[in-house]
């Protein structure tokens, strides 16, 4: 049986070529599959001749597809590389340098990211630490002022004439108090399940009670709880929805219960813990002893300068002394919360000095003596202003200085501009008689005059350049004595023309007039005093009795304790135990003690200020009654201004008082209007410092 071909054109029984497995890694170009052979078939020369050539074929492919890398492992593959080491070959997998550099790479990036960290780390926590510190300190810390305690002012035994007193204003915030109310509502809440949680703020909300304030602070509930305006039905989370009832416009933020009370009574409300209640602690100025002093120690008034409002001495003595009694405030560091509440005191970081005590040479019993007997002599006589200053001649301290109308220091809402003025300080004006002892002085220094010296009045009048100089009567030849006892003008005149031109204003100056006291007072006048030419005969004249020159009280005071020292100046000072210049010599003791002595004659029988005596003491003394100056030129013919100065006992001269009243309707002349004053302070000094009697008391017949 002859063997049969199988042929199969459908492919039915075909025997199956199996295939090999592919190697490892990525074929890009597939093989193509042997053609099978047709099973049965006899090969003749020539076919096995062609399988022979396929088989070749086969070993070549497979041979440059291993060598291209068709099935090479990732170890043996050989590639072109490319950026950062990329295989530009078939495979996506890198040999052992593609993966070393890659590693590489990763490491450098990293270690730039952590040099970058540790760069910021070092610029944030070394290099800029304070500056982030600072911001950080901002928000949980603050800093507040620690108002210094300032200065007493007391008088010459300690007795307060300015004290700081510390005072308490106790607020409420509506705002506040309604942000927190909500707040505790929404906590209460929004945590169902804590309820340790919520029965704290329970209890928070429970001590919220607008009643217990309301009781503390004295004021109604009603109000209260229109202020706050709590509205219980909206829904506490919605944020939205609490903004719009919470309380705004005036008083939402602050409302007075407590205003300017004292730490006890503040500490009844404070003490409460309560919500949106603040307390704000200060130091008020108080004057024990107001209208005597208010023009000498001055006022407090609010420093525009001052971010906390604080006040500073104004006028007087508060002004004058500033630094002195100020001190410096403290400053202290303050843990807060976010509702800006301070929570407790961290540091100190700078340290509260307190003021320091000025102790003036005021008396402040003869101080309100004066003033009393300022304003009844003032009403009395309908005068627009009256002033006094009782000084020591030992020493120059000033023992007594008020001026009428005064004001209360404790309420400024008495003070105007007219009875806030030290008128003993700051006016000036034409002084008038009581110049002629200086005068006086001026003929006795001169060699050409002595205390019996005679000057021919008569007939009682003078004409000098056109105008006539008179006495209130024809004196005929009187002596100095007599010149000072009947204040004559003529005489005053005579003397004057008699001496060089500048005799008379020389020794004004040289007893203080036209200068400033060493009081140093704010706003103290500086008078005038203009030295006369040779040919201005009227104006020599005039200087001689007190008229064109403008001097102070405190000057005139200052002058005539001088005299009573035996020509010695003592500088004044209202400072105790401050001695800042030395005591100057500017006239012989004689002649000083001479003039004194004349000017007994004044306050004796025959002189013009016999109300001015004071019984068992020997007085010395001289007024002035001169005209008031027209603003629109010369002088009122109704308008005067008294001035007496004297001094006591003028056997020992131990004080010296100078009296003023501007404009009495009254009475006219001195000796009727300020010596009185003067007798009535001066009587009670003398008693009140134990100053020996040094004349016979008068027996009731």
């Amino acid at each position: 049986m002859s063997d049969k071909k199988s042929n199969n054109p459908k492919g039915k029984g075909t025997a199956k070529t199996p295939r090999k497995k592919s190697a490892s890694g990525k074929v890009t170009k597939p093989l193509r599959p042997a053609s099978a052979a047709k099973s049965g078939q006899t090969s003749s020369k020539s076919e096995r001749k062609g399988s022979g050539n396929r088989k070749a074929k086969l070993f070549d492919r497979l041979k440059k597809n291993d060598t291209e890398g068709a099935y090479t492992s990732v170890k043996n593959q050989k590639s072109k590389r490319g950026f950062l080491g990329k295989a530009s070959g078939a495979s996506s997998r890198g040999g052992f340098d593609q993966d070393k550099n890659r590693f590489r790479t990763i490491w450098a990036i990293a270690l730039i990211i952590l040099g970058l960290l540790i760069a910021r780390a070092y610029y944030l926590q070394v290099a800029n630490a304070p500056f982030y510190q600072d911001k950080g300190d901002e928000l949980i810390t603050s800093t507040r002022t620690q108002k210094s305690y300032r200065g007493m002012i007391t008088d010459r035994n300690n007795l307060p004439l300015a004290v700081s007193a510390p005072l308490a204003t106790v607020s409420f915030s509506p705002h506040d108090y309604a942000r927190e109310y909500y707040e505790l509502k929404r906590i209460i809440l929004t945590n169902p399940d804590s309820p340790q949680l919520i029965a704290r703020m329970q209890k928070r909300l429970d001590g919220m009670d607008l009643t217990k304030l309301a009781a503390a602070a004295n004021i109604s509930v009603s109000k209260l709880e229109k202020v706050t305006a709590i509205d219980d039905s909206i829904d506490v989370t919605d944020e939205a929805a609490v903004k719009t009832v919470l309380p705004s416009g005036p008083g939402s933020h602050y409302l007075p219960l407590l205003n300017k009370v004292t730490p006890e009574i503040a500490q009844s409300v404070s003490s409460l813990d309560f919500p949106g209640v603040y307390e704000k602690s200060f130091f008020q100025r108080y004057y024990p002893q107001p209208q005597p002093n208010s023009q000498l120690l001055g006022f407090m008034g609010q420093n525009a300068n001052d971010p906390d409002g604080g006040y500073e001495g104004r006028a007087g003595i508060e002004r004058q002394y500033e630094k002195e009694l100020a001190g410096e405030d403290g400053q202290v560091l303050v843990l807060k919360d976010a509702k800006q509440n301070s929570l407790k005191e961290i540091k100190q970081i700078e340290p509260e000095i307190p003021g320091k005590d000025v102790a003036l040479t005021i008396d402040s019993r003869l101080q309100y003596l004066l003033y009393k007997e300022l304003e009844k002599a003032g009403r009395l006589q309908k005068a627009r202003w009256s002033t006094g200053m009782i000084v020591d001649v030992q020493t120059g301290e000033v023992l007594a200085l008020s001026t009428w109308p005064s004001f209360n220091s404790n309420n400024l809402n008495e003070m105007t501009g007219e009875n806030q003025r030290n008128r003993a300080v700051l006016d000036v004006f034409e002084p008038g008689s009581v110049m002629k002892p200086f005068t006086v002085a001026a003929a006795l220094d001169s060699g050409k005059y002595t205390p019996t010296s005679l000057i021919d009045t008569n007939p009682g009048s003078i004409r000098v350049r056109g105008y006539t100089i008179r006495d209130h009567n024809n004196l005929g030849m009187i002596n100095l004595a007599t010149l000072l006892q009947k204040s004559s003008n003529v005489a005053s005149t005579k003397i004057a023309l008699s001496l060089p031109a500048d005799a008379i204003t020389n020794m004004q100056r040289q007893f203080g007039f036209g200068e400033k006291t060493t009081l140093q007072f704010p706003g103290e006048g500086k008078g005038m005093v203009v030295t006369p030419k040779e040919k201005e005969t009227a104006r020599r004249a005039t200087v001689s009795y007190g008229y064109g020159l403008q001097v102070t009280v405190a000057q005139i005071a200052q002058a005539y304790s001088a005299l009573a020292a035996g020509g010695v100046m003592h500088p004044l000072t209202l400072i105790k135990d401050d001695k800042t210049q030395p005591s100057k010599r500017i006239m012989e003791h004689e002649q000083a003690m001479s003039i004194v002595q004349m000017l007994e004659s004044v306050t004796e029988q025959g002189g013009t200020a016999k109300a001015a005596a004071i019984d068992g003491y020997r007085v010395a003394g001289k007024t002035g009654t001169s005209r008031r100056i027209n603003p629109d030129g010369g002088y009122y013919s109704d308008q005067y201004r008294n001035v007496f100065a004297g001094i006591a006992p003028a056997s020992n001269p131990r004080l010296v008082g100078v009296m003023l009243i501007e404009d009495p309707r009254g009475q006219i002349y001195a000796g009727l209007t300020v010596a009185p004053v003067f007798h009535n302070v001066m009587k009670e000094a003398l008693r009140l410092y134990n100053v020996p009697l040094d004349k016979p008391l008068k027996t009731e017949n």
